[in-house]
């Protein structure tokens, strides 16, 4: 195939002076700017594969991919190569426009194939994460009503013939080593040519992903993105990195483990494909290897989510291996401890910056770019074109001036189009085009923001309102800690009161009790805020995304009484 010389589209990063349709005139953090970062951008409106197309059109022959753990390598003409035979044989099996497949995968190089093959049919992907069960996948299935067919690793081919019984699922589609009258997937590829369908996408109104949440509050919610809302998300992320606007010559490669089927990490794929990184997947989790791997690789990025940090941080090996090649190192999904982010610079010499985002957002809404001096706490400052703003959470009516903490709005054109088949929700969270996010937050003076924690996760203790990351923070100074979780519990007296769960550190266990930790809490944190409570466990409930699961500990508590 020749090189092909014209390009598919045009990004303008280069608008430094018209107010972006989206955000407030006078916004703070605008005057951080440095030269180069546009105030908008002018986004194409493509369809999601056309991000991979493109970069293969300019450098084909460039690896894209590197499985590290058996060895595969993929070029950027490959990888379209493999996404236009899957496209044709999921079209061959009657796969159209609005149909949804599902992608219950673990991290490979097929995960990516796949996304571009459904992209190209203008069906709907719908990510699975593998850490959800028979239950869960039936509840997504029957709640959308539109998945006939789903991708899966073999592993997991046992879980979907199982749902496909309940749900009516047509076809299964397996990567690895299949059984019964499933498709294999390695079969589809061989036997179609590189000759995907021709379909007219409409961008912004046609569905790219419905992405299910992690119900940390209650059943999951589909979450509609459009084509346009990944693509411009996308592009906002590059808008504030002004040596990578579109500039593939500047090479980056980066140790991949977030998993896929999350927003994060879905989303951190489209940009480092749109930027010609070379991603090195690695699939699972193990601290010393994902270390020695940047060592040996010099990997200039690494992005996670803050269990990651935690595990590499607390593994003997660390500090054994030479991280100093690492340039760009993130920490997003949840609230990083200050005390992880410190530990991490002392040893490693590379700030973590923290984002910010959400499922409803696809998903990046704030990041800390390179260029901004920050506070290793800030969640940076808004990505280009989309405004923020601090409101009262009773009213949402009235914006909070800098320094008070309230509840964090968001306006940009990677704003969700909606629930699936939940108007009255959607009406509820997006009002006059400002998506509410229900987390509290503040801002700073420069325009910098903080969050704070979730609304229905604060504790009333005694008329005081606090959040329970505030005192996960102060716990993790504690040498013992090894992870830990904050709930309140009920209490006719106070209101609430405020309970710990700890899990111990290898050499502490034995040696230290829960009142101890009290006592060093009620010395080293506000009166307020120390644990009244404290309860050692062997492992803190995660959601399938790595959040803490607070409401199955309240749930636990609920049981026990």
């Amino acid at each position: 195939m020749a090189k092909e010389s014209t390009p598919l589209f045009e990004v303008n990063f280069e608008d430094f002076e018209h107010q972006s349709p989206w955000v407030r005139p006078g916004r703070p953090w605008e005057k951080l700017y440095i030269e180069g970062v546009p105030k908008t951008v002018r986004y194409p409106e493509i369809p999601l594969h056309y991000l991979g197309r493109e970069t293969a059109r300019r450098y084909p022959h460039n690896l894209a991919i590197y499985s590290i753990q058996d060895q595969r390598k993929y070029t950027y003409l490959e990888l379209m190569h493999y996404s236009d035979r899957i496209a044709a044989g999921l079209s061959d099996l009657g796969v159209r426009k609005g149909d949804g497949v599902g992608l219950y995968m673990i991290n490979s190089p097929e995960f990516i194939f796949s996304v571009y093959g459904i992209s190209q049919t203008g069906a709907v992907i719908v990510p699975l994460n593998p850490m959800l069960k028979a239950p869960d996948i039936a509840h997504i299935a029957r709640d959308s009503g539109i998945l006939k067919t789903v991708i899966c690793s073999s592993i997991f081919q046992p879980v979907v013939e199982q749902v496909g019984k309940e749900t009516g699922i047509e076809h299964i589609i397996v990567h690895g080593q299949k059984s019964g009258e499933a498709i294999s997937l390695e079969e589809l590829i061989e036997n179609h040519p590189a000759r995907p369908p021709v379909v007219q996408i409409n961008p912004r109104e046609d569905l790219c992903v419905l992405l299910y949440t992690g119900g940390t509050t209650g059943a999951p919610k589909g979450v509609m993105i459009s084509h346009y809302n990944l693509t411009s998300n996308v592009f906002q992320m590059a808008a504030y990195e002004a040596n990578f606007q579109g500039d593939a010559d500047i090479k980056v490669s980066s140790i991949d483990v977030l998993p896929m089927c999350h927003s994060f990490g879905f989303s951190q794929v489209q940009l480092k494909i749109a930027l010609g990184t070379l991603m090195m997947l690695y699939n699972g989790f193990n601290p010393e290897q994902i270390m020695q791997y940047i060592e040996m690789y010099h990997a200039e990025s690494f992005i996670g989510i803050p269990l990651m940090f935690q595990m590499l941080i607390n593994d003997p090996s660390f500090g054994k291996y030479d991280l100093s090649s690492l340039e760009i190192v993130i920490s997003g999904a949840a609230p990083l401890p200050g005390e992880l982010a410190r530990k991490w610079k002392e040893m490693v010499g590379s700030n973590v910056g923290q984002g910010y985002g959400l499922s409803e957002t696809s998903p990046t809404t704030h990041m800390k770019p390179t260029w901004l001096d920050i506070s290793p706490a800030s969640i940076g400052i808004p990505v280009v074109d989309t405004d923020a703003k601090i409101v009262d959470p009773e009213t949402r009516s009235k914006e909070l001036p800098p320094g008070e903490i309230g509840e964090l709005a968001i306006k940009g054109p990677q704003v969700m189009k909606g629930y699936w088949k939940q108007e009255s929700k959607t009406l509820e969270t997006i009002i006059d085009g400002w998506l509410y996010t229900r987390d509290l937050a503040y801002m700073d003076d420069q325009g910098c923001f903080y969050i704070s924690g979730r609304q229905t996760d604060m504790i009333k203790y005694k008329g005081y309102k606090v959040l329970p990351d505030d005192v996960e923070d102060g716990l993790y100074k504690h040498p013992a800690v090894l992870e830990c979780a904050v709930i309140g519990l009920p209490d006719p007296e106070i209101g609430e009161t405020i309970k710990a769960y700890i899990v111990l550190n290898e050499e502490y266990k034995g040696k230290i009790s829960e009142q101890e930790i009290m006592d060093w809490a009620k010395k080293e944190m506000a009166g307020y805020k120390w644990p009244r409570l404290v309860e050692f466990i062997d492992q803190v409930p995660r959601t399938a995304v790595g959040k803490v699961f607070r409401r199955a500990l309240k749930e636990m508590e609920l049981n026990r009484s």
